[in-house]
């Protein structure tokens, strides 16, 4: 939802009222994701959840801003160290409907790059981070995808989403690993210094991404169907790299239900294409999706998309990107019924 224009300019004259002094403001806090595993932070980044904090460094010296989860988990093994990152969004807000508040303008104008999906998810980031900090360097997943190589992929795959339509880029393992060396150049952009070690943290990252990629391919090798069925659609991208069919129930928002119609065509189309499982976010209302899954008869896996920052303590498991997509891997592989 865009930002009203009323609103927006609140937001800049409390930012300019106060500036940096934001540190004793108590009230909410952006991205509640700490420095350590205790409460959802990242062991080894700086990790901050307030704007405040985004502006001191607590560990490393680059202040990165990071608009949701996703971008938290992809650019910190990349940052290391040397960055402390603060989140947009904090527990349980949706970025598909999330508006922003005054301390997140305070926390870009304390930040030096700002990592975020892009103007189709987040259509408030670059005029509230242009308007706040126009000196901020600002970096969107779809930059990251080399002209050429969008080209070969849409030629590859005949369902190949548009970026400009599709903000679930950080799905694709192979999408994946483009994102992660462009954020070492981005970051190496930022500070110079350490772009050794951005480039080499990078390479260790790509490593873990090869070897998932490789993980899905073999674990779709052997299905009793390559359609599924997805709460909303958020796997087109990871359908097409895999050479799978999804059916979304709803569309790119959770929140826009289907028409009678819609479903009844829906319904349909998953008993011809022998559908076997139904893919939902775990925190999303599954009302929808289970009485799609009763009409057919077939069970719900849950699948973590990563939009949502849960509340409460959270693993090391639940901050790794790849851990979070070995088990969503898992869950694909029980909804297609795969060897």
């Amino acid at each position: 939802m865009i930002l009203p224009i009323a609103a927006l300019v609140i937001i800049i004259v409390l930012v300019a009222a106060t500036g940096c002094t934001s540190s004793s403001q108590g009230s909410h806090q952006p991205g509640a994701v700490s420095a350590d595993n205790t409460t959802g932070g990242l062991s080894n980044t700086g990790v901050s959840g307030s704007a405040s904090a985004a502006g001191t460094g607590s560990r490393g010296g680059l202040l990165v801003i990071t608009s949701f989860r996703p971008f938290t988990l992809l650019v910190a093994p990349v940052g290391g160290d040397h960055i402390t990152i603060t989140q947009i969004l904090p527990p349980g807000a949706d970025p598909h409907d999330y508006e922003p508040t005054p301390d997140d303008a305070v926390a870009l104008k304390n930040g030096k790059i700002f990592f975020y999906d892009g103007p189709f998810l987040e259509p408030w980031a670059a005029d509230l981070a242009a308007s706040t900090n126009p000196d901020i360097q600002l970096v969107t997943f779809a930059d990251a995808i080399p002209g050429p190589v969008y080209d070969q992929m849409k030629s590859q795959y005949a369902d190949f989403p548009n970026l400009t339509e599709d903000p679930h880029l950080w799905l694709s393992p192979q999408l994946a690993e483009y994102y992660v060396p462009y954020v070492a150049q981005q970051l190496s952009k930022a500070d110079p210094e350490n772009a050794t070690d951005y480039q080499n943290n990078a390479a260790a990252f790509e490593k873990r991404l090869e070897h998932l990629d490789s993980d899905y391919k073999a674990g779709f090798s052997n299905c009793s169907t390559r359609t599924f069925l997805s709460s909303h659609a958020f796997l087109d991208y990871t359908a097409a790299a895999y050479n799978l069919t999804p059916i979304s129930i709803a569309g790119m928002n959770p929140d826009a239900e289907p028409s009678l119609q819609q479903m009844s065509a829906i319904i349909g189309e998953a008993k011809s294409d022998n559908v076997r499982g139904v893919l939902a976010e775990p925190d999303e209302a599954e009302d929808l999706s289970k009485s799609v899954s009763a009409e057919l008869n077939l069970p719900v896996y849950p699948f973590t998309t990563m939009e949502v920052l849960p509340a409460g303590p959270l693993t090391a498991e639940d901050t790794d990107y790849v851990a979070i997509m070995e088990n969503n891997l898992q869950e694909m592989k029980k909804a297609m019924v795969c060897q």
